[in-house]
């Protein structure tokens, strides 16, 4: 009897565990770092604004200001530079201490003059507000240039 018991405890929580994760992985709410990149790398909204930052900075000269983030990215510690395109830069950025990954998108508009910037964790559904603190370095760094 006790037996039986255990082995249907046991499946249904088998079932109910299966049909929980089902649930969360068709959620949009809750989607785990699915949404980083697009086929023709333009770069696509935060669908979870908790562990990712989108910013569209308006500029005087958007190549200048491109190619001194470029710099900027080269000389931040930690901060891997993975592919650099005409108008695209993506890095990524691994903490300090959990070696925790996460991506740097810019891509510049030169019509317009503006960047956008994000940046995003690979990882968890909660960044500690590590990727604002990213971005406003990265445009207080790039405004101290300009100054």
């Amino acid at each position: 009897m006790k037996n039986t018991f255990f082995k249907k405890l046991i499946s249904n929580f088998y079932y109910f565990f299966t049909i929980t994760l089902l649930l969360i992985s068709f959620d949009a709410k809750y989607n785990l770092a699915l949404d980083s990149f697009s086929a023709n790398e333009l770069l696509t909204r935060c669908s979870n604004p908790n562990n990712c930052v989108l910013e569209t900075w308006h500029v005087s000269n958007a190549n200048n200001s491109f190619m001194e983030l470029i710099d900027i990215l080269k000389n931040t510690p930690r901060v891997e530079i993975i592919s650099i395109k005409e108008d695209y830069i993506h890095a990524l950025s691994t903490s300090r201490i959990m070696k925790y990954i996460d991506d740097i998108e810019i891509q510049k508009s030169e019509e317009d003059n503006f960047l956008k910037v994000k940046s995003k964790s690979r990882n968890g559904f909660y960044d500690l507000g590590v990727n604002k603190r990213r971005i406003n370095t990265l445009h207080f760094r790039l405004i101290d240039i300009y100054k």
